[in-house]
């Protein structure tokens, strides 16, 4: 992140905030990715979720979810700040990883609730993401409030996710840097079998730096193996005594290694990440509501800084907009992809409903794409910053 711009005159305004729902924060400190194009780059390794479906053993497929969870750390040091979705905004991914199909839509936007949903032949990914910040004038911390869940097809199983917190440090001063620490903790819900890791936090000189380590348990505690490694490059495992004490010459496997990164990106973006920045694997057009298709998105990622601030302020008070004529009409929006679920239960470890809002996806994609144009053999040209507009924008129309 670019220290010439960030001059302390210019954040200071922000000490204390949660930046996570400003509208305002200023496009040097942003990159060209939605926060629901980053909530999809999870979708890289999706593998190991196939890996975990096909196996026999319940405590190699815990694992093995474990790693897939571990494995968008890999993407976390990138310490640019992503759009906030506007209400109703959508990103749909297909093709890449292991033939998944993945939807995001924003759900609420004032506190700031993104829903997600992903599957293919092996498992289902679902997550509700409402996350929260801390402007600490030369630190950002991060809460990463959620509910992920993940069902395996064959087993039926189903697990669930608390992640470990992060901090940003050096944004005014110093070489930014990006740490992850605390708890990190996957349960097999139907068998009370976890994962428990913990992530150290980074001392002087660097030390502990990336590290985690733990153990794969049964319901009542005994060790099955362990797990180690760094966050940002690989997750290993062996097997360890019941007390989780090593077992000398136990051969280590390794579950994940992340994916050399382009070099010298100027946004330390994933080669992932900017697949999904594009259209090279989409069957058809995508919805208006997708992120690819917003303008200043578009024109911070070709580096256009002015255009880019004058689309995003068009677009921040087009939705305002919006919000009033829905407000004089006496009409409230409702998502489309998404819908809320009082009735779900709130899994032991989970946030409860007052922090992250209870959201399912309700299955109407499919059927409803399949019934959408496919559209010209050209239709890849008029996708990129073009033609945006939400899901309530397209309904005041109506």
């Amino acid at each position: 992140m670019s220290k010439v711009l960030m001059q302390p005159s210019k954040v200071s305004k922000y000490m204390g905030m949660d930046v996570t729902s400003l509208m305002s924060v200023p496009l040097f400190i942003m990159e060209p990715f939605s926060m629901l194009q980053k909530m999809a780059e999870i979708m890289e390794y999706t593998q190991l979720l196939d890996d975990a479906d096909k196996s026999d053993d319940q405590f190699e497929r815990l694992a093995l979810v474990a790693a897939f969870l571990v494995s968008p750390f890999g993407a976390a040091e990138r310490t640019w700040k992503p759009f906030n979705p506007l209400l109703g905004e959508t990103f749909e991914l297909e093709g890449l990883g292991s033939n998944v199909c993945f939807m995001a839509e924003q759900v609420c936007e004032q506190p700031p609730v993104s829903a997600a949903h992903a599957e293919n032949e092996h498992f289902t990914y679902d997550i509700v993401s409402a996350p929260a910040t801390k402007f600490q004038g030369n630190s950002l911390e991060v809460y990463p409030k959620g509910r992920t869940r993940i069902s395996l097809r064959r087993s039926g199983e189903v697990f669930s996710h608390v992640p470990p917190q992060a901090k940003v440090h050096n944004l005014v001063l110093g070489r930014t840097w990006v740490d992850s620490y605390g708890a990190f903790l996957v349960t097999n819900t139907a068998t009370g079998d976890k994962v428990q890791l913990e992530f150290k936090q980074c001392g002087w000189f660097g030390a502990g730096q990336y590290e985690f380590d733990g153990h794969v348990m049964d319901a009542e505690g005994n060790a099955k193996f362990a797990m180690s490694g760094k966050w940002n490059s690989c997750v290993d495992m062996c097997a360890c005594s019941p007390d989780g004490s090593p077992i000398a010459d136990a051969p280590v496997r390794r579950l994940w290694t992340c994916a050399e990164k382009p070099a010298e990106d100027h946004y330390g973006c994933t080669h992932f990440a900017w697949h999904l920045n594009s259209t090279k694997y989409l069957s058809r057009p995508p919805l208006a509501s997708d992120s690819r298709r917003r303008a200043d998105r578009q024109a911070l990622q070709e580096r256009k800084m002015t255009e880019a601030a004058a689309e995003k302020q068009a677009i921040d008070t087009q939705q305002q907009q919006q919000h009033k004529e829905f407000e004089q009409r006496g009409e409230q929006w409702q998502a489309c992809w998404f819908e809320p679920a009082p009735d779900m239960q709130v899994l032991p470890g989970e946030e409860p409903a007052e922090v992250v809002p209870l959201w399912r996806w309700n299955g109407k994609y499919s059927s409803a794409r399949d019934g959408m144009p496919a559209g010209s053999d050209d239709w890849r040209d008029g996708v990129m910053g073009k033609g945006f507009a939400t899901s309530q924008q397209l309904a005041l129309k109506q």
